[in-house]
């Protein structure tokens, strides 16, 4: 694991995916407030950011989740990584996913930059695969999505959670 991570150590954002079992394997998905100053405003999305100076990334995702869904994962608690990526509205941050295994509850208090939290089950992903529209730079634009309500992931976070699936099967 040490290795991967020194792999992606030009990453300076770290998001994490909390999986638990329950009726099958569920995933954490946030919805962002809406802030003027979040490129991220109002979307659903995994908890995370940057880290701050030369802290780890681990360490960083860690206070990151901690801070937004009130959930602390722990080393033990990694399973893995998937592959870094950049966002598309930030093609100069590189994201470095961390799987986290959960066995704890549901979220603790989250933090001002969230608004709800969600556990989705994973197995209901395929079937709620759609496009959906949604307003870019003043036009409407459809994007691929996994809808199905409370939740529509598109963006960012569809693309993890492809990647994820597709590591899955």
């Amino acid at each position: 694991m040490d290795d991967a991570l020194r792999l992606y150590g030009t990453a300076s954002a770290a998001v994490a995916l909390l999986l638990r079992e329950r009726d099958g394997l569920e995933i954490l998905v946030m919805e962002r407030a809406t802030r003027e100053t979040d490129p991220w405003s109002g979307h659903w999305s995994f908890p995370g950011g940057r880290r701050r100076g030369d802290e780890p990334l681990l360490d960083a995702v860690c206070r990151e989740t901690q801070e937004e869904v009130g959930l602390s994962p722990r080393r033990g608690d990694l399973i893995g990584c998937l592959p870094a990526r950049a966002p598309a509205n930030r093609p100069a941050l590189l994201v470095l996913p961390f799987v986290f295994r959960w066995a704890d509850g549901a979220s603790g208090p989250h933090g001002p930059e969230v608004v709800s939290t969600a556990w989705v089950p994973l197995a209901a992903l395929p079937a709620s695969r759609t496009t959906m529209t949604i307003h870019l730079h003043g036009r409407e634009v459809s994007v691929p999505a996994f809808v199905r309500a409370p939740w529509g992931i598109w963006g960012f976070t569809y693309r993890l959670l492809e990647d994820l699936l597709a590591v899955l099967q």
